[in-house]
């Protein structure tokens, strides 16, 4: 296993589904190497709104799995502990234990599913806190089957650590096409904290709701009260949004009565097609995760990879909205036949702005007239006066979505660890199963030398490559092409380069119908 050098008790944030409804969020505990709190959305609070808001979604059953990879140096335990909505503890899985599973070593990845955890009930909805006894990253997804058969897949790469008082939601959106479920928890295990979103439509400064709209007793300056490990859901049943709104949102702590204001929670978002199957879901961004340089690995238009064609989308969110703030985009790519192109803009955001690649000119954040090319894969770099969030999404003809967070400066890292990848993982009735690519984007543009090792039982020393590979500025990997692993195979990757790189992963799968498509973020160890 390569040296590598894990921040031990950073921030993990997730996304998890257990039951009809979900989310999951992370934070590490005292005594342990590190740990992850992962809640779900558990039910509906009712207020008033438009009734046209509360338009159904053809949803079905919902089941979470959690992927842990060890990057210790020793066997690492793993113990998780479910909570109800209301924080009570009400099931436990671990490894090792007797005849599932032993402890993981150091590089291999485990999945964790909820659905076959026989001490959760069926129809269970709730949190999950997982503690290590050595360093570990994670992801946190769910699989849906709808009740019309199709397949939906979302999830998020986990963050380290505590909660935070304020987070970006930068995609919200409550139309007639898809609907935002909003999922916010109390990370606090000891004490209740009140909580407020703020919600600014497409080019807005100032807020068009606020929710709750009234303070209470418990929250006398407004909010929503949480009691520790709490967390509360708003979806299409719920939402406080008229039907058009889209846009961001601001998620933010106030004072208990009679307490402190410094909060802590996270957040997740999941974005559903009301008619099709297209799921995407994404964590929220922190205060502190917010900054003024914000790279995205995966801009790209018609582009093929793999089983699908797709275009790209992202939604820039200042996180301060009231201010105006300029941002500077430079979109580097090239198309299939090899033609590059470059084109540097600047666009002024007012509280959010959405750049559609499919587009051309000021929708697509580009100069009047100008698109980009047919069968375009490529990069934006973005520089902003004021700290900015950005989540960017993945869109095709099939409604499949998949989202990703755009990265900021300081993520990127020599080393990066992607927790589950795959080729041919699966196979089903002639199908190809479970295949994954990923793109790497170096954060000054410049070469580098990167080294791919891949885990797995097959692998337990890692599998190397003969030499380092080229990346210039960016390159992506495909595992269906690598003839050193095995067709079925299913492990994790650890990524070396000797200049700052940042990773976005796709999994996607070609034998299920409806929105077998997920994208999360490569996970930064420095």
């Amino acid at each position: 296993m390569p040296r590598i050098s894990p921040r031990v008790g950073s921030r993990l944030t997730a996304s998890r589904v257990v039951g009809s409804r979900l989310t999951a969020f992370a934070r590490s505990r005292r005594g342990v190497a590190a740990g992850l709190l992962a809640a779900l959305a558990l039910g509906v609070f009712a207020i008033d709104g438009d009734p046209a808001a509360s338009q159904a979604l053809n949803l079905g059953d919902e089941n979470s799995w959690i992927r842990i990879q060890n990057v210790g140096t020793e066997p690492s335990n793993v113990e998780i502990d479910f909570f109800n909505n209301l924080g009570a503890r009400v099931a436990s899985d671990t490894c090792p234990k007797a005849g599932a599973c032993e402890a993981i070593q150091p590089g291999f990845g485990r999945s964790f599913f909820q659905q076959t955890l026989t001490e959760l009930p069926d129809g269970y909805r709730g949190s999950a806190y997982v503690a290590a006894d050595q360093p570990f990253v994670a992801m946190l997804a769910r699989d849906v089957l709808r009740t019309d058969g199709e397949f939906q897949i979302g999830g998020d790469a986990l963050r380290l650590g505590p909660g935070a008082s304020s987070h970006v939601l930068p995609w919200v959106v409550n139309s007639v096409g898809y609907s935002s479920r909003i999922v916010v928890q109390n990370t606090n295990p000891d004490a209740g904290t009140c909580v407020q979103i703020s919600y600014y439509d497409s080019g807005q400064s100032q807020a068009s709701a606020v929710d709750p709209r009234t303070p209470s007793t418990q929250c006398p300056s407004g909010g929503q009260y949480l009691a520790p490990n709490a967390s509360w859901v708003r979806d299409e049943t719920s939402t406080p949004l008229r039907i058009g709104f889209d846009g961001s949102a601001l998620v933010q702590t106030r004072p208990v009565s009679g307490g402190a204001s410094n909060g802590s929670v996270q957040a997740v978002v999941d974005t559903r097609d009301r008619a099709g199957s297209g799921l995407a879901t994404s964590r929220s961004v922190a205060a502190d995760e917010t900054s003024r340089v914000v790279l995205l690995p995966l801009v790209d238009r018609n582009h093929s990879e793999g089983q699908s064609t797709f275009s790209t989308r992202f939604r820039i969110a200042s996180a301060n909205p009231a201010i105006p703030n300029d941002v500077t985009l430079r979109f580097t790519g090239v198309t299939d036949s090899g033609e590059e192109f470059e084109v540097e803009y600047t666009v002024t955001v007012y509280g959010n702005r959405t750049c559609d690649q499919r587009s051309s000119g000021a929708t697509a954040c580009l100069p009047d007239g100008v698109s980009l090319p047919d069968r375009y894969a490529g990069t934006v770099r973005m520089q902003s006066v004021e700290p900015i969030a950005v989540i960017a999404q993945r869109v095709a003809a099939d409604n499949s979505l998949g989202d990703y967070r755009g990265f900021t400066s300081e993520e990127a890292s020599t080393q990066v660890v992607l927790p589950v990848v795959n080729k041919n993982y699966g196979p089903f009735g002639g199908s190809q199963g479970w295949n994954s690519w990923f793109r790497i984007l170096t954060f000054d543009g410049s070469t580098a030398r990167v080294t791919v090792i891949y885990y797995s039982k097959q692998f337990p020393d890692g599998l190397y490559p003969p030499l380092p590979l080229t990346v210039e500025g960016q390159r992506t990997f495909r595992q269906w092409e690598d003839g050193n692993l095995p067709n079925g195979w299913v492990g994790s990757a650890v990524i070396v380069s000797d200049k700052p790189v940042v990773v976005v992963t796709n999994l996607e799968s070609d034998v299920f119908e409806g929105d077998p498509v997920m994208l999360y973020n490569g996970v930064t160890l420095e």
